[in-house]
């Protein structure tokens, strides 16, 4: 049976938000995605609605090549993939599925960078930043994770620790797709890249 994997997506853009982030957490990446798909193309994140304004700000679809993503030159990231069984791929799309239908029942959790930034536990319920909901969806899925802080708590960095985590790529996000193409065979059946992950071009 072939082994199933959910990817986390860290990355750094050159946004005024991202740069504010960065600057205050001390961490190479501030915003962190989640797919099903090693072509990242079912990408998924609370984030801005539009590439030129911070808000409004909700759940949505990321692409590589549009909006925020599609405005930058380079994408510094790292892309890590995450065994999962039969049961758990479809549970986290059960969620994904929940968040598409009912989209406006949620909102982007502007208030939370306050007690994150002091390390104050707080209720997200239905408003989340991009850490916080990648969190939510690994638990909802049954996906295990050992961070060892409060759900609200959790930030991009905690993601590069993960259990069973593996990286499969580190430098710009924008050459991602080219690399994996090059790389993974589903025709040869090979699963594992022969050459070594790139590591150039790290935030």
């Amino acid at each position: 049976m072939k082994q199933q994997y959910v990817y986390l997506v860290l990355t750094r853009t050159g946004t005024v938000p991202s740069r504010l982030i960065g600057f205050v957490t001390g961490k190479p990446y501030t915003h962190v995605s989640i797919a099903s798909d090693i072509m990242l193309t079912d990408m998924y994140s609370f984030c801005r609605d539009k590439k030129d304004k911070p808000l409004p700000a909700n759940f949505n679809h990321e692409d590589i090549n549009t909006e925020v993503f599609g405005a930058c030159k380079t994408i510094p990231g790292e892309v890590y993939r995450v065994p999962v069984t039969d049961g758990q791929l479809e549970r986290y799309r059960d969620v994904i599925r929940h968040f598409i239908l009912n989209r406006e029942s949620y909102t982007y959790d502007i208030g939370a960078f306050v007690p994150m930034a002091l390390h104050i536990p707080y209720q997200f319920r239905n408003k989340f930043v991009c850490s916080v909901w990648v969190g939510f969806v690994l638990g909802k899925s049954g996906i295990e994770h050992d961070f060892k802080k409060h759900p609200s708590l959790v930030e991009p960095e905690d993601f590069r620790s993960i259990t069973g985590a593996e990286l499969i790529y580190r430098g710009d996000l924008k050459k991602y797709r080219s690399y994996i193409s090059e790389s993974f065979s589903e025709k040869s059946g090979k699963e594992f890249p022969e050459k070594k992950i790139p590591f150039e071009g790290t935030a």
